[in-house]
This record gives C-alpha cells, sequence and structure tokens, in this order.
C-alpha cells in the first residue's frame, strides 16, 4: 500500500502541483532571473564602496524608513535595499501562488477553524507592531514585528494544512513546489540578516577586519543556495519530477556521489571568490606582474584578508578539473539527450570563466570583469545543479532501450511463428 502510494504521489509530483498554470512558472522563472541581478547590484555596492550609505542602520536607512537626504553611496545602497525588499515580495507571491495547490483540497477537519483564526488574528498584530516601529523609527521594534510575524504565519499555514489532513512534510512530497517555493522564502530571509549583521558590525566601504572576509563567504554561499532553491522550484513548477524517490538505482547512486562533491566545490571557489574580490577592493594589486601580488600579500605587513586572496584561483583551478571530469563521466553514466546538452553547457561555463578569471588577473580586476566574473560563477553554478538534477532524474536510457529490443525481439519471433503456421 505505501509503495503504491508513494508512485502515485511520484506520478502527481511529475505532472506539476495540482492547479499550477503558467503564471506560477512565469513567476518562479522570473524570480530566478531578479535574483542574479539583484545579486549583480550587490556586487555594485562593494566595489563602489557604497555598503555604509545608509550608516550603521538595519533595516532602516540612517534611521529613516525613506532617506530624508542623499549621496552617490546613500542612492545605491537603499536602492540595493529596496531591489532586495522586492525579492522578499516575490519570494511571498511565489510561495502563496504554490500554496494554492494544497488550498484547494476539502477541509476534513472543521475544527481546526478557530485555530486558523487565531493565528490570523496574531499574524494582524505582529504587522501593526512592525508598522508601528517604522512609524517610531526604531529598528529593533520594526524586527520584533517581522519576527513574531513569521512566527503567526506559520503557525496559521500548519493550521491551514492542519484543516486539509495535511502535515508540512506531506504536502512538499506531493506538491515539491511548495516546498521549493518555502526554502527560497526563508533564504532569502537568511540573505537580508546577513546583509544586516554585515552594516550593525560596521563591516562594510573600507573596513579590514577579518571577519568580513567570512560574512561575505557566508553571504555567498547562502546567494548560490538561493539560486539553486528556485531554480529547483521554477522546474518543479514547470512539472519536472521532484529528487525525493530518486537514486535508488547503482548508476544513480553513482550520480549523487559526484554530484555532491561538485556542488561543495562550486561553493567553496564562489566562497573564496568573494574574499579574493573583497582583497581587491580593498588591497590593489601591486604594480607589476601577478607574483608581485603574491608576495606582498605574503608579506610581513599583510592582513588576513590579503593571505586568502592567492587561495581562490588555485581551488578554482583545481575545481575546475573536478568539474570537467564530473561532467564526462555524468555524460558516461546517463547518456541521455538532457545530460549531454547541460554538460555541454557546464564545460562550455567554465571555459569561459578560466578566460575571464585569467583576464581579471592579468588586468588587476577591473570593475566590469569583476561582475562578468561573478554573472559567470552564477550561470557556473546553476549549470551545475541542473547537470546533476537532470541526471538523477532522466530515465535509464540503457535500460529502457534494452526493453525496447525485448519487445522487438519478442514480436518479431510471434510473426515468425505466425508465417510458419501458415
Amino acid at each position: 500500500m505505501n509503495k503504491a502510494m508513494t508512485r502515485a504521489e511520484a506520478r502527481q509530483s511529475s505532472a506539476g502541483p495540482t492547479g499550477s498554470g503558467r503564471s506560477l512558472i512565469y513567476l518562479t522563472w522570473g524570480a530566478l532571473v531578479y535574483n542574479v541581478a539583484v545579486i549583480l547590484w550587490g556586487a555594485v555596492v562593494r566595489i563602489t564602496g557604497a555598503g555604509a550609505g545608509c550608516g550603521d542602520h538595519w533595516p532602516l536607512c540612517d534611521g529613516q524608513v525613506v532617506p530624508l537626504s542623499y549621496t552617490a553611496e546613500r542612492v545605491i545602497e537603499f536602492s540595493h535595499r529596496l531591489t532586495s525588499g522586492l525579492s522578499g515580495v516575490l519570494a511571498i507571491g511565489l510561495f502563496a501562488a504554490a500554496f494554492a495547490g494544497p488550498m484547494r483540497q476539502a477541509v476534513t477537519r472543521p475544527d481546526m477553524s478557530g485555530r486558523v483564526r487565531l493565528a490570523f488574528g496574531a499574524g494582524l498584530a505582529c504587522a501593526a507592531l512592525l508598522l508601528a516601529g517604522a512609524a517610531l523609527r526604531s529598528g529593533a521594534v520594526v524586527l520584533l514585528g517581522a519576527g513574531l510575524g513569521l512566527l503567526a504565519l506559520a503557525a496559521w499555514l500548519t493550521a491551514l494544512l492542519a484543516s486539509r489532513n495535511l502535515t508540512w512534510a506531506a504536502t512538499f512530497r506531493r506538491w515539491p513546489v511548495v516546498f521549493g517555493a518555502a526554502l527560497s522564502f526563508g533564504l532569502i530571509l537568511l540573505e537580508g540578516v546577513v546583509g544586516g549583521i554585515q552594516v550593525l558590525l560596521g563591516l562594510t566601504a573600507d573596513s579590514t577586519n577579518p571577519a568580513r572576509g567570512l560574512v561575505q563567504g557566508i553571504h555567498l554561499a547562502n546567494t548560490f543556495a538561493l539560486l539553486g532553491a528556485m531554480l529547483l522550484t521554477a522546474l518543479w513548477a514547470s512539472g519536472w519530477p521532484a529528487l525525493w524517490g530518486v537514486g535508488r538505482q547503482p548508476e544513480q547512486r553513482q550520480v549523487r556521489r559526484l554530484w555532491v562533491p561538485g556542488l561543495v566545490l562550486t561553493l567553496l571557489i564562489g566562497m573564496a571568490g568573494a574574499v579574493t574580490a573583497l582583497g581587491d577592493l580593498l588591497f590593489a594589486p601591486a604594480p607589476g606582474t601577478p607574483l608581485d601580488t603574491v608576495r606582498r600579500d605574503f608579506g610581513a605587513a599583510a592582513g588576513l584578508i590579503e593571505n586568502l586572496r592567492v587561495v581562490h584561483p588555485v581551488l578554482a583551478l583545481a575545481g575546475s578539473g573536478y568539474l570537467l571530469w564530473m561532467a564526462a563521466r555524468l555524460r558516461q553514466l546517463r547518456p541521455g539527450v538532457q545530460v549531454r546538452r547541460w554538460a555541454g553547457g557546464l564545460t562550455g561555463a567554465i571555459a569561459a570563466q578560466v578566460v575571464v578569471g585569467f583576464l581579471n588577473v592579468a588586468l588587476k580586476a577591473p570593475d566590469y570583469l569583476q561582475l562578468v566574473h561573478l554573472l559567470l560563477a552564477c550561470i557556473m553554478w546553476l549549470m551545475t545543479v541542473m547537470l546533476g538534477y537532470v541526471a538523477l532524474t532522466s530515465p535509464d536510457l540503457e535500460g529502457r532501450d534494452a526493453g525496447a529490443g525485448q519487445v522487438e525481439a519478442a514480436q518479431a519471433l510471434s510473426d515468425l511463428r505466425g508465417g510458419a503456421r501458415a
């Protein structure tokens, strides 16, 4: 019975969430593209040194909801906060559209209606607290209202599911797009928290505190996780199969063993790249050759951020070698059209990234090349996620071909017997 239910849920998952339309598909893919643009604008904030444009205030800007005076740095930083806030609005809209699937189920437990109303009322009270904090220009009250509001929202959604005799685990299993949307929203919140910590601790502008490198690396890791979650959400909204329930075949287990280290390596390369980009901003490369910069980075007066600058190119070359080998192996293990296509795309992205990386070093990290380098890093990460995903979820082509051959052979034998009788 349980196996039959699992197969039925897998078929439903592969068909996409109930009632999901083109609007949900467009919203998920649009949110993914938009967040890549927000990431690039965040790099502009770092490159221009505008991270302290709102002072040490967060989530308010210079102690105001909307700043009363503007400088170039404040315009850049405040616009980044606005675009990041719009990412949160998109994530809420995406989750609401995805959550419509389970909400179409019939209410089977009307006794939960009281809990639903109580949680909804608590949410309204938290929203009022948040607005009061904004009116009082108190960032602490705003954060308190937002935090309590999230708890009330979680309680309200849990009660709504319970009224339909659903749990979060069952909902995620049956509607994977809901899981992807919830994960994306959570990671966007975490993205804001990490950015806020950076501002409140003064790890912006010209700060050379070694902790800034750690926060930059964590920020980049969360950014990549967010892009990966949004990519999977877009795929699930488009009707692609869920990841749970796959990986039991020997080839799929091999895929997972190859893919997970590739994801970790790509993540580490990106985190090291964030530290290197910070080093290039705070400590301009030395005149002369790149070797002169390396010598200075390990001089007696060099700090930790300078010491770590060389890690990224070394790790990038080693990691690129592994990713190229991984792509080749996945083509052999899962010789499908989708796997070949994304393996080729990842190979091309790596080649382009290596060329841009060398130019970045040779030209001493000009601003425009840093943006191109970051864009290619995002593309490379997304292609790594996509390649592993299609390799895990694509059908076993060899087994399918063998089965088709057996059917054709049986049909031919049947025809021969029929001819012999005639």
